[in-house]
């Protein structure tokens, strides 16, 4: 089993933006599956109801990600940028 605090001091060491090390621990196929969902699924709502806690360029980065759920709602908000 992989330690979650671990994963995060390795990452913290690196120097790694905040969003860098999530990517990072969603990408890791050793992370806990719980871990990963719980990130994605954070991101995914702090993007609908709070998108001002990004900047432009954060939000552009998110809605490249593997995973589905992050960028619908990246792009849903670049979208709304773009027509405001």
């Amino acid at each position: 089993m992989v330690d979650a605090s671990a994963i995060a001091i390795n990452l913290v060491s690196e120097n790694m933006s905040t969003l860098e090390a999530l990517h990072a621990i969603v990408n890791d196929d050793n992370a806990p599956q719980i871990i990963r969902d719980h990130i994605v699924d954070s991101l995914q709502f702090a993007l609908r109801n709070h998108p001002g806690y990004f900047t432009r360029k954060e939000i552009q980065w998110l809605a490249q990600w593997d995973d589905t759920r992050i960028p619908i709602a990246a792009a849903k908000i670049l979208n709304e940028m773009k027509t405001a």
